[in-house]
């Protein structure tokens, strides 16, 4: 797969192909290519089967129950960015500069794995209180619950390990067989508005057998053992999430927090008919994750051993970022109107303006998602 890919970009992008060839070392390019394809099929799962399940739900769920399922997706995405406290990005960081050790290695596994535990427990208990403590929120607490589980998932799934050591096939693996197998089960049991919790727990319910797969994949490539987690560890993953979280926090306040903003002041409709919009621009969004994710590791370890073709390269990355997704943005903004109401349905042209306001935030994502993940973050700053 690799190879194909490498010859796809070689034939359309010539020159940056024989640029980077440059800058990575003999089989560098080849591998992030193969990462990248490996990654692009975990994204065609994420965002290509919720494309096809979205017209489904929008169709029998309804504005109104559409949007209590946005809503408690909304609150429930607190509880996972918490509890992955940036660790996709300081914990990949960390394995990629001790991936020859692996002793270093399964203590870092260890270590956050324990600090994503506890965030977990706090962030339950949170939530608990507040949908037991106040009256009008209790009809919520099983719907809530239901999406809960996938909390659990995203602790022990280690994608950010398979990451830092490179080996993305991992991650297509535990993220897409789970998907593709309890999908069918939405359009099975999903039939009325009512059914909006059973919707949520069959989402969810993927996303906790990926997370105890690729556990289980992890223990295996470090010999099935991993060492006790210590109360210096967690504190030191804790001190190495930290500027990462922020930076996730931040991003938080300007997605889920429009839709929690929007159920507070409007009605559900109202929600769903954003959210709708939303979702198709977040996917959107994410062609870019498998490019990012795949050269994240390079960029760590070029930047550690102060090679100079890393900033050469970064600035030939904002330069590809921004040439490949301003035309994307041109033309979800100029095709949303004839395309949301037939994709939607009538009942979701409210939702074309929320897409041509987003849409280009999928330039401003990339452009930034290169200047700070694969510049400031490898740096370590």
């Amino acid at each position: 797969m690799g190879t194909a890919i490498s010859d796809v970009v070689t034939t359309l992008f010539p020159s940056l192909v024989r640029g980077w060839g440059r800058a990575f070392r003999p089989g560098a390019l080849n591998r992030i290519l193969t990462n990248i394809a490996a990654l692009s099929v975990v994204q065609a799962a994420n965002y290509l089967i919720p494309f096809i399940v979205l017209p489904y739900t929008a169709a029998v769920l309804g504005p109104r129950a559409f949007g209590l399922t946005s809503l408690i997706l909304a609150a429930t995405q607190y509880s996972i960015v918490l509890t992955s406290y940036g660790f996709g990005f300081s914990g990949s960081r960390q394995v990629a500069t001790a991936h020859d050790d692996p002793r270093a290695v399964s203590a870092i596994l260890a270590n956050i794995w324990m600090t994503k535990f506890a965030l977990m427990l706090a962030c339950l208990s949170a939530s608990l209180l507040i949908l037991l403590g106040v009256s009008s929120l209790r009809p919520a607490l099983v719907p809530y619950l239901c999406a809960f589980l996938v909390v659990p998932g995203t602790v022990l799934h280690p994608d950010w390990y398979f990451q830092g050591i490179e080996r993305m096939k991992c991650i297509t693996l535990v993220n897409v067989v789970p998907r593709l197998s309890l999908t069918p089960l939405i359009f099975l049991f999903v039939k009325t508005p009512s059914d909006y919790p059973t919707f949520l727990f069959i989402q969810s319910l993927a996303g906790l057998v990926t997370g105890i797969a690729g556990a289980l994949l992890a223990l295996r490539f470090l010999g099935g053992h991993l060492p006790a987690p210590t109360i210096r560890g967690v504190l030191a993953q804790f001190y190495q999430g930290w500027p990462t979280f922020v930076s996730v926090v931040s991003v938080l306040l300007y997605s889920s927090t429009n839709t929690i903003l929007l159920g507070l002041l409007t009605q559900p409709t109202v929600v769903g008919q954003y959210s709708a919009g939303q979702r198709i621009v977040a996917a959107i969004q994410c062609l870019w994750t498998p490019i990012s994710q795949a050269v994240y590791p390079w960029f760590c370890r070029s930047f550690q051993e102060e090679s100079p073709h890393a900033v050469w390269a970064l600035k030939r990355l904002c330069v590809f970022a921004l040439a490949l997704t301003l035309p994307v943005a041109l033309a979800v903004t100029l095709t949303a109107p004839h395309v949301v109401p037939l994709y939607l349905g009538g009942q979701y042209r409210e939702s074309v303006t929320i897409i041509q306001i987003l849409a280009f935030s999928v330039t401003a994502m990339a452009t930034g998602n290169v200047l700070g993940i694969q510049g400031l973050l490898a740096v370590g700053l």
